[in-house]
């Protein structure tokens, strides 16, 4: 692995420290080097508002900036926002060269490139480019088409049921795996469920366990459904903001997400709310948690998703499979949407 990479590949992970505390603005990590390829410095963006990953970075290495190599994972920025353009406090640093993995699709923040390119910095593009499209899917998606990412997390037996015949849900898997999830909830901006799920488990859908270095970060609880909720259930408690949309009509849940400038949404309903998400092709990626365990009866994991033969069946591919350990191990499969 070249130098370029492994500090791309460094600038990656320092990005998803922030995941989830970033809305509207994407994840960002930078990495400066020096001509051996040894770390000078190094940043993330933490949160709207705040440095920008590069500025970060140039800040901490000062005058060792000069004539280094700054490796980042989007395209620096070329517009005054809450923060000045980064690709002026590039330019007055004195970097010799910029590399970056991802093309700004923001029409209002791109053309840094070419900025740097006419100050005489060498600029190389498209390093690691599938993993930092990955990574920063959420923000890429939603500023490409105007719609948040949409994550929907199940749990089941191996049988696919998501209760018991007797209807009881709670819990069918393990500690560990509900601490998984809280992790995934802290990395969205929302999470969606409906009053069925409310009303059967009364959750707290909270990332209380987790600590992301904000202790008044939580993503924002939205309820579906017109049925009326008792405020004395564990939604409404103070950990964390909660809407009530009083109907299923998921553009009702999209246009808020508009509104609220989300870049992902976590859906963690019911059977009937999960598969309306699925049916409307609005999923762009799906985390199983599976239980060695057989439930039997009619308690399916999903309902009616518009499929009626094998020729409309719903494609996925996998994109990781991970055993979580415990007193009875259960598995993380995660999948995304596949094109055919």
């Amino acid at each position: 692995m070249n130098s370029m990479e492994s500090a791309m590949r460094r600038a990656v992970a320092l990005s998803e420290i922030a995941l989830g505390l970033t809305s509207p603005n994407p994840i960002v990590g930078a990495v400066l080097i020096n001509e051996s390829g040894e770390i000078i410095s190094e940043g993330f963006h933490k949160r709207s508002g705040s440095e920008h990953a590069e500025i970060v970075a140039l800040r901490i290495a000062g005058p060792q900036s000069i004539g280094a190599t700054l490796v980042v994972t989007l395209e620096p920025c070329n517009h005054s926002g809450k923060t000045p353009p980064c690709v002026d406090g590039i330019i007055n640093a004195g970097v010799k060269r910029v590399v970056y993995s991802v093309k700004d699709p923001n029409s209002i923040a791109a053309g840094g490139a070419e900025k740097l390119k006419a100050a005489g910095i060498e600029v190389i593009s498209g390093v690691l480019i599938n993993e930092v499209e990955f990574s920063n899917r959420a923000w890429l998606k939603k500023t490409r088409t105007n719609r948040p990412f949409v994550s929907l997390k199940m749990a089941t037996s191996l049988d696919g049921r998501s209760a018991a015949p007797d209807g009881t849900s709670k819990w069918i898997t393990t500690p560990q795996s509900r601490l998984d999830v809280a992790y995934l909830r802290s990395e969205c901006d929302a999470i969606v469920t409906g009053t069925g799920t409310v009303l059967a488990d009364n959750p707290k859908l909270s990332v209380r366990e987790v600590n992301r270095g904000d202790a008044k970060f939580a993503p924002v609880r939205v309820v579906m459904g017109a049925r009326e909720l008792s405020k004395e259930l564990h939604i409404f408690n103070d950990e964390a903001e909660t809407i009530q949309i009083k109907n299923r009509d998921i553009e009702n849940c999209l246009d808020l997400a508009e509104e609220r400038s989300w870049n992902r949404i976590l859906v963690e309903a019911g059977p009937k709310l999960s598969s309306a998400f699925l049916k409307t092709d609005l999923v762009d990626e799906v985390f199983i948690y599976l239980a060695p365990t057989f439930l039997g009866g009619s308690n399916t994991a999903l309902t009616d998703i518009g499929v009626e033969n094998l020729a409309s069946q719903k494609h996925f591919e996998f994109i990781d499979i991970k055993r979580i350990p415990g007193e009875t191990d259960n598995l993380r499969m995660q999948v995304m949407v596949k094109s055919i």
